[in-house]
């Protein structure tokens, strides 16, 4: 016979992963999908669904404070992210620069950014420094970033907010402090920024001008829009762009290939929602991760530690160690029945690899082993919290005393075992 537990939907407390689509999107989707005129078109099919790439590209600006013009629309952050990076090698090389291009950025990026720049170093295209975070904190410091800098660099890139820790970035300072270096420095060239908000969006307040930044990415699937994303460059005209792919003239001729127009209005919904609704929605998941952290703190004791728990953090990401168990988060994952979470790890590898970016945050490797990170979204309510929070109590006790005793209990059979 099923248990209560088993009877119930899990809990997707996963939501840094991806987002469902809400339901404003899914009826902007479904509602541009009868717009099938080519946007480049003149013909009046044409119009109706250029006007509509319009009204999205004007409601990504107003959320990120920038100009309309300023949007471009990509097919996700990994195509935005590799843009930037190839750009910034592309502008130090048309300058006429001496010099490999030089790229600085932390230990702690999304592999969007360190696989690209891995292949250019190996490729012999640029230098890369990756400046580590501060281990205490989990960020990182303006002035290392600051030491890192050569008369060749044409590009520093750092993360807004990491995804398996929550903790967010002094982008703005970051910004400042670099153009403060160019200019004592007497620089004939422009140090590029950028930053990737995927994590961002729709959880804190992303305003373009008050990061400072030339670049932001930022990715629909992760605040509840499609799968696709946008490159922000704020101030066109003013800050350097180069063509990422050739054909037609889509996107005033930066990025070829005819637009995705239900993806693209979807996109736009996103974005009214967030506008719309972004104070409450970031207050409720505030709410919820006080709340789930209170109560594994309670519940479990010194069974758990919250990483990073004293940094300023993305108000739905919670990084916990279950440093009693004994065996590794991804199999603590495994036997839980009640929710979704996830691991930095390659938990489908036989031998699953401890998260990078927990050992490049400076939590150890025993600790990282056994870390699993849960992220809130709008649908997550107060009972799912402890729902969670309970099969979490009874998991950490099967581990430390066994599973006969709890089976003698009846625990061990809700749980599904150890």
């Amino acid at each position: 016979m099923a248990t209560y537990l088993e009877e119930q939907s899990p809990v997707y407390l996963d939501y840094n992963a991806t987002t469902p689509l809400d339901e404003s999107v899914k009826k902007a989707v479904f509602s541009a999908l009868d717009l099938w005129g080519n946007p480049s078109s003149a013909c009046p099919l044409g119009a109706q669904a250029k006007n509509v790439i319009d009204t999205a590209r004007t409601s990504v600006s107003k959320l990120l404070n920038v100009a309309a013009n300023d949007v471009i629309f990509t097919s996700g952050g990994t195509e935005a992210n590799n843009w930037v990076l190839q750009l910034a090698v592309k502008v130090h090389k048309s300058e006429g620069r001496e010099g490999k291009p030089h790229i600085v950025t932390t230990t702690i990026e999304h592999p969007a950014i360190i696989e690209p720049l891995k292949e250019l170093v190996k490729d012999n295209i640029c230098d890369v420094t990756f400046v580590p975070v501060d281990q205490a904190s989990g960020m990182v410091d303006p002035g290392a970033i600051v030491r890192s800098l050569t008369k060749n660099t044409c590009l520093v890139t750092v993360m807004l907010a990491n995804n398996e820790t929550g903790v967010i970035q002094p982008i703005a300072e970051i910004c400042d402090a670099v153009r403060r270096y160019a200019k004592q420095e007497e620089l004939k060239h422009r140090i590029l920024t950028h930053t990737d908000a995927a994590q961002a969006i729709g959880k804190i307040p992303v305003d373009a001008q008050q990061l400072k930044v030339d670049y932001l990415t930022i990715v629909g699937h992760k605040f509840y829009g499609p799968r696709i994303g946008a490159l922000i460059a704020r101030g066109i005209g003013t800050v350097p762009m180069f063509p990422f792919l050739f054909g037609g003239g889509q996107e005033r001729n930066l990025r070829a290939g005819t637009e995705n127009v239900p993806m693209i209005v979807g996109l736009g919904a996103a974005a009214d929602c967030i506008l719309a609704h972004g104070p409450s929605h970031m207050n409720h998941l505030r709410t919820l991760q006080d709340y789930f952290e209170a109560e594994i703190e309670e519940k479990l004791g010194d069974a758990v530690v919250v990483n990073f728990q004293s940094s300023n953090r993305l108000p739905n990401t919670s990084s916990v160690a279950f440093r009693k168990i004994d065996t590794t988060a991804c199999d603590l994952l495994a036997k839980c029945k009640t929710f979704y979470a996830s691991t930095g790890a390659a938990c489908h590898s036989n031998v699953p690899k401890v998260s990078a970016v927990l050992l490049a945050s400076g939590v150890s490797e025993d600790l990282a082993s056994k870390t699993v990170r849960f992220s809130v979204g709008r649908e997550t309510r107060k009972e799912d919290i402890d729902r969670v929070v309970s099969e979490l109590k009874a998991m950490t006790f099967l581990s430390k005393y066994g599973s006969s005793l709890l089976n003698s209990i009846g625990i061990g059979k809700s749980v599904g075992g150890f």
